[in-house]
Protein backbone atom coordinates (compact mmCIF):
# COMPACT_ATOMS: atom_id res chain seq x y z
CA UNK A 1 0.00 0.00 0.00
CA UNK A 2 1.27 3.75 -0.77
CA UNK A 3 2.12 5.87 1.68
CA UNK A 4 -1.23 8.98 1.66
CA UNK A 5 1.20 11.95 0.58
CA UNK A 6 2.67 9.30 -2.39
CA UNK A 7 0.71 10.84 -5.59
CA UNK A 8 1.10 7.54 -7.91
CA UNK A 9 2.40 8.89 -11.05
CA UNK A 10 2.92 6.23 -13.53
CA UNK A 11 1.53 7.07 -16.61
CA UNK A 12 -2.18 5.59 -17.06
CA UNK A 13 -1.30 4.38 -20.35
CA UNK A 14 1.57 1.49 -19.14
CA UNK A 15 1.27 -1.62 -18.65
CA UNK A 16 2.77 -1.71 -15.29
CA UNK A 17 0.21 0.96 -13.71
CA UNK A 18 -2.08 -0.20 -11.63
CA UNK A 19 -4.60 1.75 -12.83
CA UNK A 20 -5.85 3.52 -16.14
CA UNK A 21 -7.38 6.67 -16.89
CA UNK A 22 -9.38 6.50 -20.25
CA UNK A 23 -11.17 8.49 -22.43
CA UNK A 24 -14.88 7.44 -23.33
CA UNK A 25 -15.43 9.73 -26.11
CA UNK A 26 -17.24 8.54 -28.39
CA UNK A 27 -16.46 4.69 -28.10
CA UNK A 28 -18.81 4.42 -25.19
CA UNK A 29 -21.07 7.12 -25.86
CA UNK A 30 -24.80 5.75 -27.17
CA UNK A 31 -27.31 7.45 -29.43
CA UNK A 32 -28.12 10.10 -26.20
CA UNK A 33 -24.88 11.14 -25.22
CA UNK A 34 -24.61 8.83 -21.99
CA UNK A 35 -22.15 6.02 -21.13
CA UNK A 36 -22.48 2.75 -21.99
CA UNK A 37 -22.66 0.49 -19.20
CA UNK A 38 -20.37 -2.22 -20.54
CA UNK A 39 -17.60 -3.02 -18.63
CA UNK A 40 -15.79 -5.11 -21.39
CA UNK A 41 -16.13 -2.33 -23.60
CA UNK A 42 -15.10 -0.25 -21.34
CA UNK A 43 -11.64 -2.24 -21.02
CA UNK A 44 -11.08 -2.02 -24.51
CA UNK A 45 -10.61 1.38 -24.52
CA UNK A 46 -7.05 2.44 -25.80
CA UNK A 47 -8.05 6.15 -25.26
CA UNK A 48 -5.84 7.44 -22.48
CA UNK A 49 -5.60 10.62 -21.33
CA UNK A 50 -4.23 12.83 -18.13
CA UNK A 51 -6.80 14.94 -17.90
CA UNK A 52 -9.89 16.76 -18.80
CA UNK A 53 -11.27 20.25 -19.52
CA UNK A 54 -14.00 21.94 -16.79
CA UNK A 55 -16.81 21.96 -19.14
CA UNK A 56 -19.11 19.84 -16.64
CA UNK A 57 -19.32 16.88 -19.85
CA UNK A 58 -15.44 15.66 -20.10
CA UNK A 59 -16.05 12.66 -18.94
CA UNK A 60 -12.77 10.39 -17.87
CA UNK A 61 -12.92 6.44 -16.77
CA UNK A 62 -10.70 5.37 -13.74
CA UNK A 63 -10.36 1.11 -14.67
CA UNK A 64 -8.43 -0.68 -11.18
CA UNK A 65 -8.04 -4.46 -11.34
CA UNK A 66 -9.31 -5.23 -8.36
CA UNK A 67 -11.90 -8.32 -6.89
CA UNK A 68 -12.70 -6.02 -3.79
CA UNK A 69 -15.06 -3.09 -4.06
CA UNK A 70 -13.25 0.13 -3.93
CA UNK A 71 -14.41 3.68 -2.68
CA UNK A 72 -13.15 6.17 -5.08
CA UNK A 73 -13.09 10.34 -3.31
CA UNK A 74 -11.61 13.00 -4.36
CA UNK A 75 -9.00 14.60 -1.76
CA UNK A 76 -9.80 17.08 0.97
CA UNK A 77 -13.24 17.67 -0.11
CA UNK A 78 -16.75 16.73 1.06
CA UNK A 79 -19.01 14.26 -0.75
CA UNK A 80 -21.57 17.09 -1.21
CA UNK A 81 -18.98 19.49 -2.38
CA UNK A 82 -18.99 19.43 -6.59
CA UNK A 83 -16.23 22.37 -6.71
CA UNK A 84 -13.77 20.08 -8.46
CA UNK A 85 -16.21 17.56 -10.46
CA UNK A 86 -18.23 13.98 -9.26
CA UNK A 87 -17.77 10.58 -8.92
CA UNK A 88 -20.23 7.68 -9.88
CA UNK A 89 -19.99 3.89 -10.55
CA UNK A 90 -19.98 2.94 -14.78
CA UNK A 91 -23.64 1.55 -13.68
CA UNK A 92 -24.55 4.87 -12.09
CA UNK A 93 -23.05 7.76 -14.89
CA UNK A 94 -26.26 8.00 -16.14
CA UNK A 95 -28.08 8.63 -12.69
CA UNK A 96 -28.39 12.15 -11.05
CA UNK A 97 -25.89 11.17 -8.42
CA UNK A 98 -24.21 14.30 -7.21
CA UNK A 99 -21.39 13.69 -4.99
CA UNK A 100 -17.56 13.81 -4.76
CA UNK A 101 -17.43 10.30 -3.45
CA UNK A 102 -18.54 6.88 -4.40
CA UNK A 103 -18.06 2.89 -3.56
CA UNK A 104 -17.39 1.00 -6.68
CA UNK A 105 -18.04 -2.95 -6.99
CA UNK A 106 -15.94 -5.22 -8.86
CA UNK A 107 -17.49 -6.31 -12.59
CA UNK A 108 -15.98 -9.45 -14.37
CA UNK A 109 -14.85 -9.13 -18.15
CA UNK A 110 -14.55 -11.30 -21.06
CA UNK A 111 -10.65 -12.52 -20.12
CA UNK A 112 -11.85 -13.62 -16.59
CA UNK A 113 -10.11 -10.45 -14.81
CA UNK A 114 -12.59 -8.16 -12.02
CA UNK A 115 -11.91 -5.04 -12.73
CA UNK A 116 -13.34 -1.68 -11.05
CA UNK A 117 -14.61 1.28 -13.11
CA UNK A 118 -15.18 4.34 -11.92
CA UNK A 119 -16.82 7.48 -14.01
CA UNK A 120 -15.24 11.23 -13.05
CA UNK A 121 -17.06 14.33 -14.64
CA UNK A 122 -15.11 17.63 -14.06
CA UNK A 123 -17.08 20.41 -12.94
CA UNK A 124 -18.82 23.39 -15.42
CA UNK A 125 -15.99 25.64 -14.73
CA UNK A 126 -12.76 26.98 -13.55
CA UNK A 127 -12.20 30.11 -11.48
CA UNK A 128 -8.55 30.24 -10.43
CA UNK A 129 -6.97 33.33 -11.44
CA UNK A 130 -4.35 33.45 -14.19
CA UNK A 131 -4.22 29.51 -13.54
CA UNK A 132 -4.44 27.40 -16.59
CA UNK A 133 -4.43 24.03 -14.81
CA UNK A 134 -4.85 22.74 -11.28
CA UNK A 135 -4.19 19.10 -10.61
CA UNK A 136 -7.17 17.01 -8.62
CA UNK A 137 -6.28 14.13 -6.95
CA UNK A 138 -8.66 10.79 -6.31
CA UNK A 139 -8.38 8.89 -3.71
CA UNK A 140 -8.85 5.32 -4.31
CA UNK A 141 -9.12 3.36 -0.84
CA UNK A 142 -11.14 -0.55 0.39
CA UNK A 143 -14.09 0.11 0.88
CA UNK A 144 -15.06 -2.31 3.13
CA UNK A 145 -12.39 -1.38 5.53
CA UNK A 146 -12.93 0.72 8.64
CA UNK A 147 -12.06 4.24 8.97
CA UNK A 148 -10.06 3.80 11.84
CA UNK A 149 -8.05 1.14 9.54
CA UNK A 150 -8.56 2.48 6.08
CA UNK A 151 -5.33 3.28 4.07
CA UNK A 152 -5.22 5.07 0.37
CA UNK A 153 -4.42 2.62 -2.13
CA UNK A 154 -3.60 4.98 -4.59
CA UNK A 155 -3.54 8.43 -5.46
CA UNK A 156 -4.81 9.11 -8.88
CA UNK A 157 -3.79 12.78 -10.08
CA UNK A 158 -6.16 14.35 -13.27
CA UNK A 159 -5.10 17.42 -14.67
CA UNK A 160 -8.14 19.92 -14.64
CA UNK A 161 -8.15 22.71 -17.36
CA UNK A 162 -9.58 25.77 -18.51
CA UNK A 163 -12.04 25.05 -22.09
CA UNK A 164 -10.69 26.17 -24.88
CA UNK A 165 -11.83 29.27 -26.58
CA UNK A 166 -13.20 30.14 -29.59
CA UNK A 167 -13.39 34.13 -30.75
CA UNK A 168 -15.30 34.94 -33.60
CA UNK A 169 -15.54 38.62 -35.61
CA UNK A 170 -18.40 40.33 -37.31
CA UNK A 171 -19.19 41.60 -39.93
CA UNK A 172 -16.59 43.76 -42.60
CA UNK A 173 -13.87 43.00 -40.49
CA UNK A 174 -11.15 40.36 -39.75
CA UNK A 175 -10.24 38.75 -36.82
CA UNK A 176 -7.10 40.60 -36.78
CA UNK A 177 -8.64 44.15 -35.87
CA UNK A 178 -10.84 42.54 -33.49
CA UNK A 179 -9.53 40.51 -31.41
CA UNK A 180 -5.23 41.13 -32.10
CA UNK A 181 -5.04 44.95 -32.28
CA UNK A 182 -7.64 45.54 -29.78
CA UNK A 183 -5.04 43.21 -27.54
CA UNK A 184 -7.77 40.84 -26.69
CA UNK A 185 -6.42 37.55 -27.26
CA UNK A 186 -3.70 38.89 -25.66
CA UNK A 187 -5.27 39.77 -22.42
CA UNK A 188 -7.03 36.21 -22.14
CA UNK A 189 -3.45 34.35 -22.96
CA UNK A 190 -1.91 36.26 -19.22
CA UNK A 191 -4.99 35.15 -18.03
CA UNK A 192 -4.82 31.44 -18.05
CA UNK A 193 -5.76 30.78 -21.16
CA UNK A 194 -2.34 30.93 -22.75
CA UNK A 195 -2.56 28.48 -26.06
CA UNK A 196 -6.06 27.91 -25.63
CA UNK A 197 -7.32 30.64 -27.73
CA UNK A 198 -8.30 30.17 -31.17
CA UNK A 199 -9.32 32.70 -33.69
CA UNK A 200 -12.19 31.94 -36.22
CA UNK A 201 -11.73 34.03 -39.59
CA UNK A 202 -13.99 34.31 -42.07
CA UNK A 203 -12.90 37.78 -43.82
CA UNK A 204 -13.36 36.62 -46.89
CA UNK A 205 -16.53 36.18 -46.67
CA UNK A 206 -17.50 39.20 -43.78
CA UNK A 207 -19.92 40.55 -46.20
CA UNK A 208 -22.18 37.70 -46.65
CA UNK A 209 -25.63 36.75 -45.19
CA UNK A 210 -25.46 35.52 -41.33
CA UNK A 211 -28.69 33.26 -42.58
CA UNK A 212 -27.99 30.03 -41.03
CA UNK A 213 -29.20 27.79 -43.74
CA UNK A 214 -27.68 29.54 -46.92
CA UNK A 215 -25.53 26.83 -48.15
CA UNK A 216 -26.39 23.45 -48.16
CA UNK A 217 -24.31 21.33 -45.48
CA UNK A 218 -22.42 24.23 -43.99
CA UNK A 219 -24.79 26.52 -43.25
CA UNK A 220 -22.61 29.67 -44.37
CA UNK A 221 -18.84 30.62 -44.18
CA UNK A 222 -19.09 32.05 -41.20
CA UNK A 223 -20.63 28.99 -39.59
CA UNK A 224 -18.08 26.70 -41.49
CA UNK A 225 -14.88 28.89 -39.92
CA UNK A 226 -16.72 28.64 -36.29
CA UNK A 227 -16.96 24.88 -36.81
CA UNK A 228 -13.33 24.41 -38.45
CA UNK A 229 -11.58 26.48 -35.15
CA UNK A 230 -13.86 24.25 -32.65
CA UNK A 231 -12.96 21.50 -33.88
CA UNK A 232 -9.04 22.56 -33.83
CA UNK A 233 -9.22 23.48 -30.63
CA UNK A 234 -10.35 20.13 -29.14
CA UNK A 235 -8.07 18.46 -31.00
CA UNK A 236 -5.30 20.46 -29.25
CA UNK A 237 -6.42 19.31 -26.39
CA UNK A 238 -6.54 15.75 -27.18
CA UNK A 239 -3.07 15.88 -28.59
CA UNK A 240 -1.96 16.98 -24.83
CA UNK A 241 -3.94 14.09 -23.66
CA UNK A 242 -6.78 15.88 -22.24
CA UNK A 243 -10.22 14.80 -22.63
CA UNK A 244 -12.67 17.85 -24.37
CA UNK A 245 -16.30 17.94 -25.71
CA UNK A 246 -16.70 21.18 -25.72
CA UNK A 247 -15.42 25.16 -26.18
CA UNK A 248 -16.45 29.02 -24.79
CA UNK A 249 -16.93 31.42 -27.69
CA UNK A 250 -16.56 34.80 -27.59
CA UNK A 251 -18.44 36.28 -30.49
CA UNK A 252 -18.39 40.17 -31.87
CA UNK A 253 -21.40 41.33 -33.68
CA UNK A 254 -22.52 39.64 -36.47
CA UNK A 255 -19.88 36.84 -35.04
CA UNK A 256 -22.68 36.10 -32.14
CA UNK A 257 -25.47 35.24 -34.83
CA UNK A 258 -22.86 32.84 -36.86
CA UNK A 259 -22.67 30.95 -33.31
CA UNK A 260 -26.22 30.50 -33.19
CA UNK A 261 -26.68 29.61 -36.37
CA UNK A 262 -24.11 27.05 -35.47
CA UNK A 263 -25.94 25.76 -33.01
CA UNK A 264 -29.23 25.38 -35.24
CA UNK A 265 -26.75 22.95 -37.65
CA UNK A 266 -28.26 19.61 -37.99
CA UNK A 267 -25.07 17.94 -36.87
CA UNK A 268 -24.56 20.29 -33.85
CA UNK A 269 -25.03 17.77 -30.85
CA UNK A 270 -22.82 14.43 -31.56
CA UNK A 271 -21.73 11.58 -30.14
CA UNK A 272 -18.56 12.96 -29.39
CA UNK A 273 -20.13 16.17 -27.52
CA UNK A 274 -22.22 13.56 -24.86
CA UNK A 275 -25.08 15.12 -27.16
CA UNK A 276 -24.84 18.36 -25.48
CA UNK A 277 -23.42 20.32 -28.34
CA UNK A 278 -19.80 22.13 -28.43
CA UNK A 279 -20.38 25.42 -27.09
CA UNK A 280 -19.82 25.75 -23.26
CA UNK A 281 -20.64 28.91 -22.84
CA UNK A 282 -21.20 31.60 -25.02
CA UNK A 283 -21.15 35.49 -24.66
CA UNK A 284 -22.08 37.96 -27.13
CA UNK A 285 -20.51 41.21 -27.69
CA UNK A 286 -22.53 44.16 -29.78
CA UNK A 287 -24.50 41.31 -31.38
CA UNK A 288 -27.83 42.31 -33.45
CA UNK A 289 -29.14 39.64 -32.28
CA UNK A 290 -32.90 41.50 -33.34
CA UNK A 291 -31.47 43.19 -36.21
CA UNK A 292 -29.31 46.20 -37.25
CA UNK A 293 -31.63 49.18 -37.69
CA UNK A 294 -29.39 51.14 -40.06
CA UNK A 295 -28.96 48.72 -42.27
CA UNK A 296 -32.36 49.24 -43.95
CA UNK A 297 -31.47 52.50 -45.25
CA UNK A 298 -27.91 51.40 -46.54
CA UNK A 299 -30.00 48.62 -48.33
CA UNK A 300 -32.78 51.21 -49.21
CA UNK A 301 -30.33 53.51 -50.70
CA UNK A 302 -27.35 51.68 -51.94
CA UNK A 303 -28.39 52.53 -55.61
CA UNK A 304 -28.58 56.36 -54.40
CA UNK A 305 -26.07 58.57 -55.52
CA UNK A 306 -23.79 60.74 -53.21
CA UNK A 307 -20.52 61.56 -52.81
CA UNK A 308 -17.30 61.23 -50.04
CA UNK A 309 -15.82 64.25 -48.84
CA UNK A 310 -12.80 62.64 -46.96
CA UNK A 311 -15.09 62.27 -43.80
CA UNK A 312 -18.67 62.64 -44.72
CA UNK A 313 -21.26 61.04 -46.70
CA UNK A 314 -22.75 63.94 -48.87
CA UNK A 315 -25.89 64.38 -51.51
CA UNK A 316 -24.77 63.99 -55.00
CA UNK A 317 -26.33 67.79 -55.51
CA UNK A 318 -23.67 69.26 -53.32
CA UNK A 319 -20.84 67.54 -54.60
CA UNK A 320 -17.75 68.94 -56.43
CA UNK A 321 -16.58 65.67 -56.90
CA UNK A 322 -17.67 63.33 -59.54
CA UNK A 323 -21.05 61.16 -57.22
CA UNK A 324 -21.20 57.80 -57.13
CA UNK A 325 -23.36 55.20 -55.64
CA UNK A 326 -23.58 54.66 -52.22
CA UNK A 327 -22.85 50.60 -52.65
CA UNK A 328 -20.02 51.87 -54.34
CA UNK A 329 -19.12 54.57 -51.79
CA UNK A 330 -18.57 51.82 -49.17
CA UNK A 331 -16.77 49.70 -51.00
CA UNK A 332 -13.66 51.62 -52.51
CA UNK A 333 -13.63 53.97 -49.35
CA UNK A 334 -14.51 52.16 -46.27
CA UNK A 335 -14.19 48.60 -47.78
CA UNK A 336 -17.41 47.40 -46.88
CA UNK A 337 -19.66 45.81 -49.30
CA UNK A 338 -23.62 47.19 -48.39
CA UNK A 339 -24.75 44.54 -51.83
CA UNK A 340 -23.28 41.06 -50.97
CA UNK A 341 -26.00 39.48 -48.18
CA UNK A 342 -25.08 40.81 -44.63
CA UNK A 343 -26.39 44.20 -45.03
CA UNK A 344 -29.91 43.01 -46.24
CA UNK A 345 -30.21 39.95 -43.50
CA UNK A 346 -29.19 42.19 -40.88
CA UNK A 347 -32.68 44.14 -41.64
CA UNK A 348 -34.72 43.13 -38.40
CA UNK A 349 -37.91 41.12 -39.67
CA UNK A 350 -35.29 39.60 -42.55
CA UNK A 351 -35.60 36.00 -43.55
CA UNK A 352 -32.02 35.53 -42.58
CA UNK A 353 -33.92 36.66 -39.16
CA UNK A 354 -37.16 34.42 -39.56
CA UNK A 355 -34.85 31.42 -39.65
CA UNK A 356 -32.20 32.40 -36.90
CA UNK A 357 -34.38 30.19 -33.66
CA UNK A 358 -33.90 30.73 -30.09
CA UNK A 359 -30.51 29.34 -28.92
CA UNK A 360 -30.51 26.73 -26.11
CA UNK A 361 -27.04 27.35 -24.60
CA UNK A 362 -25.83 29.18 -22.05
CA UNK A 363 -25.37 32.65 -22.48
CA UNK A 364 -24.16 36.51 -21.64
CA UNK A 365 -25.01 39.47 -23.59
CA UNK A 366 -22.52 42.44 -23.33
CA UNK A 367 -24.12 45.49 -24.91
CA UNK A 368 -22.37 49.11 -25.67
CA UNK A 369 -24.20 52.32 -25.28
CA UNK A 370 -22.26 55.70 -26.72
CA UNK A 371 -23.97 57.62 -23.97
CA UNK A 372 -22.72 59.86 -22.05
CA UNK A 373 -19.43 61.28 -23.50
CA UNK A 374 -19.29 59.94 -27.41
CA UNK A 375 -20.84 63.34 -28.14
CA UNK A 376 -18.78 64.06 -31.52
CA UNK A 377 -18.68 60.18 -32.76
CA UNK A 378 -22.57 60.33 -32.10
CA UNK A 379 -22.82 63.41 -34.28
CA UNK A 380 -21.16 62.51 -36.79
CA UNK A 381 -23.04 59.26 -37.37
CA UNK A 382 -26.41 61.15 -37.14
CA UNK A 383 -25.12 63.59 -39.67
CA UNK A 384 -24.60 60.78 -42.23
CA UNK A 385 -27.66 58.97 -42.05
CA UNK A 386 -29.21 62.62 -42.22
CA UNK A 387 -27.71 62.78 -45.58
CA UNK A 388 -27.94 59.54 -46.84
CA UNK A 389 -32.06 59.67 -45.80
CA UNK A 390 -31.81 63.26 -47.16
CA UNK A 391 -34.01 64.19 -43.97
CA UNK A 392 -31.91 66.67 -42.11
CA UNK A 393 -34.67 66.12 -39.16
CA UNK A 394 -33.24 62.37 -38.70
CA UNK A 395 -32.64 61.63 -35.47
CA UNK A 396 -30.13 58.64 -34.75
CA UNK A 397 -31.85 57.90 -31.53
CA UNK A 398 -35.18 57.83 -32.74
CA UNK A 399 -35.12 57.15 -36.22
CA UNK A 400 -32.30 54.96 -36.27
CA UNK A 401 -33.01 52.83 -33.41
CA UNK A 402 -35.67 54.07 -31.39
CA UNK A 403 -34.10 53.85 -28.28
CA UNK A 404 -30.20 54.01 -26.73
CA UNK A 405 -27.62 51.95 -28.94
CA UNK A 406 -23.33 51.60 -29.42
CA UNK A 407 -24.34 53.86 -32.77
CA UNK A 408 -24.44 50.73 -35.00
CA UNK A 409 -27.09 47.93 -32.88
CA UNK A 410 -29.87 49.08 -30.47
CA UNK A 411 -29.12 48.11 -26.50
CA UNK A 412 -32.39 45.81 -27.30
CA UNK A 413 -30.81 44.04 -30.07
CA UNK A 414 -27.57 43.78 -28.30
CA UNK A 415 -29.15 42.07 -25.17
CA UNK A 416 -31.06 39.46 -26.88
CA UNK A 417 -33.93 39.43 -24.83
CA UNK A 418 -31.61 38.88 -21.34
CA UNK A 419 -31.97 41.34 -18.96
CA UNK A 420 -34.00 45.25 -18.60
CA UNK A 421 -32.02 47.71 -20.05
CA UNK A 422 -31.63 49.74 -16.83
CA UNK A 423 -31.00 46.96 -14.23
CA UNK A 424 -28.45 45.96 -16.54
CA UNK A 425 -26.29 48.77 -16.71
CA UNK A 426 -22.48 47.83 -15.47
CA UNK A 427 -21.50 50.42 -12.57
CA UNK A 428 -17.43 50.84 -12.83
CA UNK A 429 -16.65 51.27 -9.46
CA UNK A 430 -18.61 47.74 -8.78
CA UNK A 431 -16.78 44.22 -8.97
CA UNK A 432 -20.04 42.15 -9.26
CA UNK A 433 -20.95 41.63 -12.85
CA UNK A 434 -25.25 41.93 -13.44
CA UNK A 435 -26.52 38.17 -14.07
CA UNK A 436 -27.05 37.36 -17.89
CA UNK A 437 -26.33 40.13 -19.83
CA UNK A 438 -24.32 44.47 -18.74
CA UNK A 439 -24.29 47.40 -20.61
CA UNK A 440 -21.28 49.30 -20.72
CA UNK A 441 -21.69 53.27 -21.04
CA UNK A 442 -19.03 55.46 -23.36
CA UNK A 443 -18.54 52.54 -25.72
CA UNK A 444 -19.63 52.07 -29.43
CA UNK A 445 -19.46 49.29 -31.97
CA UNK A 446 -16.06 49.49 -33.60
CA UNK A 447 -12.52 52.35 -33.57
CA UNK A 448 -13.35 53.59 -37.01
CA UNK A 449 -16.91 55.38 -35.20
CA UNK A 450 -14.55 57.12 -32.92
CA UNK A 451 -14.18 60.90 -33.56
CA UNK A 452 -11.18 62.61 -32.45
CA UNK A 453 -12.66 64.50 -29.33
CA UNK A 454 -14.01 61.42 -27.80
CA UNK A 455 -10.41 59.09 -28.66
CA UNK A 456 -9.94 59.73 -24.75
CA UNK A 457 -12.84 58.94 -22.92
CA UNK A 458 -14.85 56.50 -25.44
CA UNK A 459 -13.73 52.84 -26.32
CA UNK A 460 -14.79 50.49 -29.25
CA UNK A 461 -16.60 47.20 -27.83
CA UNK A 462 -13.34 44.77 -28.10
CA UNK A 463 -10.72 47.40 -27.40
CA UNK A 464 -12.81 48.16 -23.76
CA UNK A 465 -10.11 46.96 -21.22
CA UNK A 466 -13.40 46.73 -18.67
CA UNK A 467 -15.14 44.52 -21.25
CA UNK A 468 -11.98 42.33 -21.82
CA UNK A 469 -11.56 41.53 -17.50
CA UNK A 470 -15.33 41.10 -17.66
CA UNK A 471 -15.33 38.76 -19.84
CA UNK A 472 -12.64 36.83 -18.18
CA UNK A 473 -14.66 36.67 -15.10
CA UNK A 474 -17.28 35.62 -16.94
CA UNK A 475 -15.75 32.54 -18.41
CA UNK A 476 -14.10 31.54 -14.99
CA UNK A 477 -17.62 32.05 -12.86
CA UNK A 478 -19.10 28.97 -10.92
CA UNK A 479 -22.10 30.94 -10.69
CA UNK A 480 -24.68 29.62 -12.87
CA UNK A 481 -26.82 32.55 -12.68
CA UNK A 482 -24.49 34.53 -14.26
CA UNK A 483 -25.39 32.74 -17.30
CA UNK A 484 -28.71 32.58 -19.13
CA UNK A 485 -29.68 29.19 -20.15
CA UNK A 486 -30.61 30.51 -23.94
CA UNK A 487 -30.69 33.68 -25.69
CA UNK A 488 -32.47 35.40 -28.87
CA UNK A 489 -35.67 34.70 -26.68
CA UNK A 490 -37.87 36.84 -28.99
CA UNK A 491 -36.65 34.55 -31.55
CA UNK A 492 -38.92 31.25 -32.68
CA UNK A 493 -38.16 28.62 -30.44
CA UNK A 494 -37.60 25.54 -32.48
CA UNK A 495 -36.75 25.29 -35.85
Amino acid sequence: MQNDNNVNSSSSSSSKSPYSLLDPNPSLIDENGNLVNDISKAARITTYRKGTIADGVSKLILLIDSNSPLQFSINRTKPDDLVNGMLSSLSQSNVNNLSSTDDVSPQNISNGKSIVAAVYTPPNSFHQDKIDRRTIIINVNESNANDADASTLYKIPIQLRRPPVVLIHGVWTNSYATWIESKFKEKLENNGYKDKVFLADYEAHNAETFHPYAIPGIGNHGIDSLRKKIAEASNSCHNQSIAAAQVDVIAHSMGGLMARGFVQQPHYKRKDNYMKGSIHRLITIGTPHFGGHLSEFLYKHRDDWYCFDGMHITPARTCKVEPKKLRTIYHDIFHSPIDEGAVEALIPGSDAYSHLYQTNVKSYAIAGSWKPNADDSHESQEWDFQFITDNLDFNLGRDGFHDDNDLVVSITSQLGGLGGLQNQIRQPENNDIPNKSAIYSNIIHGSLLIKKHDKDVVFSETYSTHIQDDVIKLLGSSDNEKFANSIGKDSPRNP
